[in-house]
């Protein structure tokens, strides 16, 4: 991966990431490779997006404000293949068979592709299935500063399937600091 990707991969939960970079390791064998940015949005940055296309020029993007996305959590990346090699122009077309291979090896590690939600598709966008596709009210209570420390103890509390659909915790390994 690519030193712009390695940046926003240290941002989020390492057992996620770990995820993300197996995933990148397959399509590299297949000569695919992605960028990954970005990582962990702090609440400020969430704001200002969340602001875009509404009170700030721009097209909106979201519709989750600070503390009501997984990429505040450090649970949630946002990737896109390039076109040809490991830089350069970004494919941003989903429905063609390279953007569904790089699907296919994110989904192959158990993670949720934002393209399949119904209401707001969002071809970039991936996070540890098994998680809600937007955090949870005892996430949302648990994450209050968002500072570091409070990141990994939602971690840790993710880990341990605290905040499952499914009623199980997600394949990942314990939290660390990241």
């Amino acid at each position: 991966m690519d030193a712009r990707s390695e940046a926003a991969l240290a941002t989020v939960w390492p057992a996620f990431a770990a995820k993300i970079r197996a995933a990148a390791d397959q399509l590299a064998t297949q000569g695919t490779y992605f960028l990954v940015v970005p990582g962990l949005r702090t609440a400020a940055e969430q704001n200002a997006l969340y602001a875009q296309g509404r009170s700030t020029p721009g097209h909106i993007v979201t519709n989750a404000r600070a503390g009501l996305s997984m990429h505040n959590y450090g649970m949630a990346v946002d990737a896109v293949p390039y076109l040809s090699g490991s830089m350069g122009a970004l494919n941003w077309t989903p429905h063609t068979p390279q953007y569904q291979a790089f699907v296919a090896a994110m989904k192959a590690q158990r993670l949720a592709w934002g393209g399949d939600w119904v209401t707001f598709p969002d071809q970039d966008h991936f996070q540890l299935a098994g998680l809600p596709a937007n955090p949870s009210s005892a996430m949302v209570a648990d994450y209050g500063a968002g500072d570091q420390g409070t990141l990994v103890a939602i971690w840790n509390k993710a880990g341990d399937g605290a905040y499952s659909v499914f009623g199980g915790a997600p394949t990942v390994g314990a939290a660390t600091a990241a």
